[in-house]
């Protein structure tokens, strides 16, 4: 009985590669299996957030694993379901709930044949499995491409932050500070650190007592984050 994939998709092997590595895994083993995908990149943002497709994946939970299933929630929030001998009414029981979950959204509105097309699309993984496994490569390459620009920016804006300089503080601001301590409540800014003590004897820090004391880099960020403190 297999067990749903779904991790988190911030962290770990990307769907895309379990799904990837899930599909070559099945090799030749492809008889009674269906697939398909779910497309909730489709819907209107506000409707995709990550809770909106945690609950919509727990509606395929028990077809997973009553019919050696496996469901992987991608990264542009589309579902991928692929199981082996169930009934295509069931499947599409399962996909009828998912539609409901988002009934307020256009993707579900309609009855036709291309609305429903527009909502989900179906492989009969015997039949086109070099069809899928090809859109499967596709997707794998599109989210790596997709992490490699955010990585790109996030770096970016990293080197950003680090090549501000920051102001000296001149008195103006330190009158201004000295007023803000004044009347501010510091009690998030403060900290607390052990204070030890070395000995010829006993090399190894002994705690003498705890200190607290004001974060300068909290406060710095919190009062005057232009200005260095």
């Amino acid at each position: 009985m297999a067990l749903s994939q779904i991790q988190s998709r911030t962290g770990g092997p990307s769907q895309e590669y379990l799904l990837l590595d899930y599909m070559r895994r099945l090799g030749r083993n492809v008889e009674g299996r269906k697939a398909v995908q779910i497309h909730l990149s489709r819907l209107r943002p506000r409707n995709r957030k990550d809770h909106h497709v945690r609950i919509a994946v727990a509606t395929f939970e028990e077809m997973v694993q009553n019919y050696e299933g496996q469901i992987f929630a991608l990264g542009n929030s589309d579902l991928f379901y692929i199981c082996k001998d169930a009934a295509v009414d069931e499947i599409d029981g399962a996909i009828i709930k998912v539609r409901y979950l988002f009934n307020e959204d256009p993707l579900t509105q309609g009855d036709d044949e291309e609305d429903l097309a527009r909502f989900c699309t179906w492989f009969n993984v015997a039949a086109q499995h070099k069809e899928l496994l090809d859109l499967v490569k596709q997707m794998h390459r599109d989210r790596e491409r997709t992490n490699r620009l955010a990585a790109t920016k996030d770096k970016d804006k990293a080197d950003q932050l680090n090549n501000v300089s920051l102001k000296e503080l001149v008195p103006e601001q330190l009158g201004k500070l000295e007023a803000l301590l004044a009347q501010a409540d510091l009690s998030n800014l403060m900290r607390r650190q052990p204070v030890c003590a070395v000995t010829p004897t006993n090399p190894k820090p002994q705690p003498v007592f705890r200190e607290l004391y004001i974060s300068i880099a909290d406060l710095q960020q919190t009062v005057l984050p232009e200005f260095d403190l």
